[in-house]
């Protein structure tokens, strides 16, 4: 009988708690405990905690005593962190009130995470991808082996050979959604884009959907800000909006400006030396650019290159590209690039009418009636 009331009292202590958090989250800081034990051989060693607070990244240590670590603090509404030493890390959720960290090896890699809310949600979905990995691990060593030798061949392979794996990936991520739609967990995630980090775009109306029925702690925490971010972003560059007029200097050291292209229809091919996709896709661009260009349709190449300059200039040249380029700099944010290649059609008046990925089929096919209509 004295159990079951302890277990009664247990229960109704944390939803009391999870109640009193939720109505307070983004009003005021509240306080958190991590009690730690590793059961590894690391009596010396520092223990490292990191996460944000309104996008301002926070780091605390303390040093293991006996196998034993604690870190406290302040926090707005349950967040993602990051436990870490000079061996390995790990994430998992942390939240007002108290939680319990077993460390059972010195990498980290294994963390049990004994909490409640959002710490246990947390654990449910990083315990599902890991299992996913794990029958994936012949696979994607291999791949990783291949990624030391050659970063080319790793992309052409990676995009065929691990589809069925992001798939799973995908699957457990929106399996999880639909499980949790008021966690700050759901939220985090679709913060970070996890879907579309494993070859899936995730629609904006689907991220719309998952935004509105988040209750307004959810909302106005951290991660719900970054989804509106989000979603105001992706009306960036969208068909029927006017495209951004640029001005730069071009490969060939002469000023571009988009303006100078009115009259014309113009292709702006978002690209990178180091992006196979893109490379394997200018044969066909330049069959596009050959069949029509001689009817006001013109092509502007916008590279983004992460090395030296030079690593442009040689891929145009090998690749063969007639049209003119301009180094992106900024441009990426002007149009809300976020993936590679991306293709942006816009028309004679500077309005934007079609956006595309690596399939170009759209792209022919309005192009093919664009001009046929000219006709």
């Amino acid at each position: 009988m004295t159990s079951k009331t302890n277990v009664i009292r247990v229960l109704l202590f944390y939803m009391l708690l999870s109640f009193s958090c939720t109505s307070l989250y983004s009003q005021k800081p509240l306080p958190f405990s991590i009690k730690g034990k590793s059961i590894a051989d690391t009596v010396s060693e520092k223990m490292y905690l990191s996460y944000e607070i309104n996008g301002a990244g926070h780091l605390d240590s303390c040093r293991l005593r006996n196998g034993v670590f604690h870190f406290s603090g302040n926090i707005l509404h349950p967040v993602f962190a990051i436990l870490s030493n000079n061996k390995g890390r790990k994430g998992f959720f942390i939240e007002p009130g108290s939680i319990t960290l077993v460390v059972k090896d010195t990498a980290l890699k294994e963390l049990e995470v004994i909490g409640y809310g959002s710490s246990n949600q947390y654990s449910n979905i990083d315990k599902q991808l890991i299992k996913i990995d794990n029958r994936w691990k012949a696979v994607l060593d291999t791949l990783d082996r291949v990624s030391v030798r050659s970063i080319t061949q790793f992309q052409e392979l990676k995009d065929w050979v691990l589809l069925p794996y992001f798939e799973e990936i995908r699957d457990a991520y929106l399996e999880f959604f639909k499980k949790y739609p008021q966690s700050f967990v759901t939220a985090y995630l679709l913060s970070q884009n996890v879907i579309e980090m494993n070859q899936g775009v995730f629609p904006s109306d689907s991220l719309q959907a998952y935004y509105k029925r988040f209750k307004l702690p959810i909302k106005n925490s951290w991660y719900g800000k970054k989804i509106a971010e989000e979603l105001s972003n992706r009306q960036i560059a969208v068909p029927g909006k006017k495209a951004f007029d640029f001005i730069h200097t071009d490969n060939n050291g002469q000023t571009l400006s988009l303006q100078s292209f009115r009259g014309k229809y113009v292709l702006l091919d978002f690209w990178g030396s180091w992006c196979v996709p893109c490379r394997k896709g200018h044969p066909h661009l330049k069959q596009l650019y050959n069949q029509y260009k001689d009817e006001n349709f013109d092509i502007i190449g916008i590279p983004k290159e992460y090395g030296s300059k030079d690593n442009w200039l040689k891929a145009m040249e090998k690749d063969g590209l007639p049209w003119r380029q301009v180094l992106c700099e900024s441009l990426d944010s002007n149009y809300n690039i976020t993936s590679f290649p991306t293709k942006i059609l816009i028309d004679k008046e500077g309005i934007i009418i079609g956006r595309y990925g690596e399939d170009t089929a759209e792209l022919d096919k309005q192009l093919k009636a664009l001009f046929d209509k000219q006709h």
